[in-house]
This record gives C-alpha cells, structure tokens and sequence, in this order.
C-alpha cells in the first residue's frame, strides 16, 4: 500500500510466480506476493503434470489510483492452469485517477498455459487500462481468455464507467505476431451503434495458439456457435499457428 500526492491509499498489488517441471510433475518453486495480490498453492485435480493456481485480489476490487503487476514464467514443459478466484471489480474514481492492470507471461519451450478468466466488471464512474505482453515458442501451447462487462447490470450501470482500456501483444520466438486494443469510452461512443456492440452487452476474447492449431476447423467451430447458442462469434486464424475468437453477447451465462 502507498499514499499518492493527494494523501490518499493506493493498492499496488504484485504476483511473480516461476513454474518448473521436476521429476514428471509441475512445481511452482518461486512465489512472490505483495497484497493485495495473492496466489494459491499449485493445486493437482487431474494429471500430475498439471498444476492449478487460482489468484485472489484480496482488497475486493481496485480503486482509483490502483495498480497490479502480475509475471508468470512458465519452464519448458510445464503446464499450468490459471483460474481467477473473482471477478475482478473496478471501482469508481472520482478523482481521474486510472486503475492499471499489467500482465507479463513468458511459455517455455513445449509448455502450456491455460488463463480461465472471471469478468471485469467496471463500476459507475471507473477508468481501467490494462496491459497483457505473451512471450511464447512456436512449440509452447497457449489458451487466454477475457471476459469484459458492461457494469453492475442488477443495479442498472449500463456503461456507466468513464474508460476501458485493454492491449494484449502475442510474440513467438521473439517475432510480434498479434496485437489486439481494445478501447471504450460509453460517454463519447455510441456503443449500441450498427457495428459497434448493437444489443450486446458482454464482450469475450479467446485466444487458442498451439503446433496442433491447424487440426481446427474454424468453420466447423463457428457453425456449431450458430446453430446452439445467441452469442455472435468471430473466429479469426492468424499465422504462426493462433486462433482468435471474438465474442459478443446479451447475457454473462452464454458468455
């Protein structure tokens, strides 16, 4: 926790977590943690070269001014699960200060990593900006997920927040091969405009980078979107083996 030039308490959270392969099984043998980020023991519910951690924001939500650094290295051949404990919730900022989130994940060489993410829900009056740079090799496996909400939709906050700011770069063997911004700003922007969100409230992101990636059909996958479900989805197929899904949807649950 500091204090800002105002004399007000701001969170400055920050995870580092090292994963390794050891003897057939993933470890996390490094761990450093300042509140209000915290990160689990590694967790095995399935095969025991797969470990599970799940990230825990103790303070409730960010608040103006806050800011968390999260790194994750992931060792050649391990395979890591990430699961996020909460929603993560942005709360409103009266005095202009943004909250900023960054991200920084490195994937080794034949690693894997799985980000299952809760939604971001910005409050009345809130501004967020958040960075994700992946470092990944062509022979690592990557599944990243994002979910973005349009508020506290129970009380009536129907982008009510003042910014929302998201990039995320993808590199694979130090070459850049995707960069994704995301930008909202509800009070210059008509969202609900042909083109832009329409109907949708909820907005999703999945990105699918592996060696095996050309086995998909995207078609096929886009299809069976259509026929079972209202989310409207866009699947894109990038070089270097990677997959972008795009969705757009009315309710959280679908999402």
């Amino acid at each position: 926790m500091a204090i800002n030039s105002k004399g007000q308490y701001v969170h400055h959270g920050v995870l580092q977590l090292g994963f390794e392969m050891r003897r057939g099984m993933t470890k996390m043998p490094f761990v450093f943690q300042q509140p209000p980020l915290k990160a689990s023991r590694a967790l095995y519910d399935g095969p025991k070269d797969r470990a599970t951690v799940y990230i825990m924001e103790s303070s409730g939500g960010m608040v103006a001014g806050d800011r968390n650094d999260i790194t994750i290295t992931i060792g050649k051949d391990a395979n890591v699960t990430m699961i996020q404990q909460s929603a993560l919730k942005i709360y409103p900022s009266p005095n202009e200060k943004v909250c900023v989130q960054e991200i920084v994940v490195k994937v080794g060489e034949h690693a894997r990593l799985e980000w299952m993410p809760e939604v971001i829900i910005p409050f009345r009056e809130a501004r967020f900006e958040m960075s994700t740079t992946i470092e990944m090799c062509s022979t690592s496996t990557l599944i990243w997920g994002e979910i973005i909400a349009p508020g506290r939709e129970k009380r009536g906050e129907i982008f009510d927040f003042e910014s929302f700011r998201s990039k995320l770069s993808l590199h694979m063997d130090g070459q850049l091969i995707a960069l994704d911004s995301l930008s909202l700003k509800p009070g210059e922007m008509n969202l609900q405009a042909i083109g832009m969100l329409e109907n949708a409230q909820y907005i999703g992101s999945i990105w699918v980078v592996s060696p095996n990636v050309q086995t998909l059909d995207v078609r096929e996958i886009q299809q069976t979107f259509l026929n079972h479900s209202s989310v409207k989805v866009a699947i894109t197929r990038l070089d270097r083996n990677a997959i972008h899904c795009r969705f757009l949807s009315e309710e959280q649950w679908e999402m």
